[in-house]
């Protein structure tokens, strides 16, 4: 859970002072953000800085690679082998992903419970 102090305030993570700054953002980029700063328990600020920091560290000059663990399955694909858990289970995450929930909301739990036991079923 996100740390607030006795104002209701976030809680500071260290010394540095932190300047409040503005973003132009779309409503949906906004809910995105949202959620994925929930998921890891954090604010959207912390998260941004995380994102960027990371980012930093690891400059990358070769734009339009695709990400090594995203799943790229065709339905092709599925239609001419067998599934394999790891397929199964990346398209589980995508389909999670497009609900624009937090890990704790009753919502993504149900589905991600109705997911696993329907890949529990095709595997067995």
């Amino acid at each position: 859970m996100l740390k607030r102090d006795i104002q209701g305030k976030f809680a500071l993570k260290n010394n540095d002072y932190r300047q409040v700054r503005s973003l132009r953002l779309t409503d949906e980029t906004w809910k995105a953000l949202g959620v994925a700063a929930e998921c890891l328990g954090m604010s959207r600020a912390d998260y941004l800085e995380k994102v960027i920091t990371e980012n930093a560290s690891n400059p990358s000059i070769t734009r339009g690679k695709e990400p090594i663990n995203q799943a790229k399955t065709t339905v092709v694909e599925l239609a001419t082998s067998p599934p394999t858990v790891v397929t199964l289970e990346a398209l589980r995450d995508q389909v999670l992903l497009q609900l624009k929930l937090g890990k704790q909301a009753p919502g993504y739990k149900a589905a991600l419970k109705a997911l696993n036991y329907f890949i529990a079923v095709l595997t067995s």
